[in-house]
């Protein structure tokens, strides 16, 4: 039987708090890092990372939030900054960020979380959302920041995006590179500084046309997933695939998108950002329960 690290959490005010992992394996080995870690999240992305970074033997912390910050960002941010206090983040090598809400909280969130690390440790910020250098222009140390990103679910994948900021140090990409690959377990590619990356942009694109023919009653949702699922042959519809991402991370990759490039193309269609605002899905159903439901992606 395969070895896996144990998580023990313990949820309290709508958090997962802290997930925690000392980098032994199952059987009492122990992992092969002595890095430690701490996660800070919301949605599919975050729970994914941190069962890998688990899994791979991090000496591991996680703060998941149960329900997206987008639906109530100033409550949520303040809780971030609870947490926060609970842990003392010098003591950490390196700090993963990966909330699918929009720019301004995900800004309060990296400085709050930046200026409290220690001088060496690494800073891996989702650039699904925002560009890694404009999440680096918020630090005090820009040149520690490294941007990374996939499209869930986790097992179907088999490579991790990520991304230098303009002044992101080469030693500190390099160093990030190991950790990803180790602890995802998958092959980093490095691509362009840009929102959305590469394939989570693309994935984000057509969600988008979706939405929007789904909103102008051009085909009703399971109709437009079991057409496009038929003449492309992707792996979900888009509509469905918006689902297990996050409606609110597909949300906040066109936002940031738009923010990045000023056009149209990029604008979140109005149904995508009510859904995101009210925690909803097209489907009804959180995209954890939908992992569930098709024997688990985690």
């Amino acid at each position: 039987m395969k070895s896996r690290a144990t998580v023990h959490i313990r949820c309290k005010r709508g958090w997962c708090r802290p997930g925690r992992s000392d980098g032994r394996r199952e059987g009492g080995s122990i992992g092969m890092t002595t890095r430690r870690v701490l996660v800070l999240g919301d949605g599919v992305i975050a729970r994914e990372i941190v069962r890998s970074l688990s899994a791979a033997g991090e000496r591991l912390t996680s703060f998941v939030a149960e329900e997206p910050l987008v639906a109530k960002p100033r409550d949520r941010l303040q809780a971030v900054r609870e947490l926060m206090q609970t842990v003392e983040m010098r003591t950490f090598d390196a700090v993963l960020i990966a909330f699918g809400a929009e720019r301004d909280t995900v800004r309060e969130i990296v400085r709050e979380v930046e200026r409290r690390m220690g001088p060496e440790a690494l800073l891996l910020v989702s650039a699904l959302g925002v560009s890694v250098t404009e999440a680096a222009s918020w630090c005090v140390e820009p040149k520690r920041v490294v941007g990374f990103g996939y499209v869930p679910p986790l097992a179907d994948v088999t490579c991790v995006e990520a991304a230098s900021g303009l002044r992101t140090d080469s030693d500190v990409a390099e160093r990030a590179h190991a950790m990803l690959q180790a602890g995802l377990g998958r092959d980093i590619v490095w691509v362009k500084d840009s929102v959305g990356l590469v394939i989570p942009r693309m994935v984000a694109m057509v969600i988008n046309e979706a939405a929007y023919a789904l909103q102008e009653g051009i085909a009703q949702a399971e109709d437009l997933d079991t057409a496009m699922k038929l003449g492309t042959n992707y792996p979900y519809g888009p509509l469905e695939w918006a689902d297990v991402i996050g409606v609110e991370q597909v949300t906040a990759i066109l936002q940031g998108l738009y923010a990045e490039q000023g056009e149209d193309r990029f604008r979140p269609a109005p149904l995508l950002k009510r859904l995101a605002w009210a925690g909803q899905t097209f489907y009804g159903r959180r995209e954890e329960e939908q992992a569930d439901a098709r024997g688990g992606h985690y």
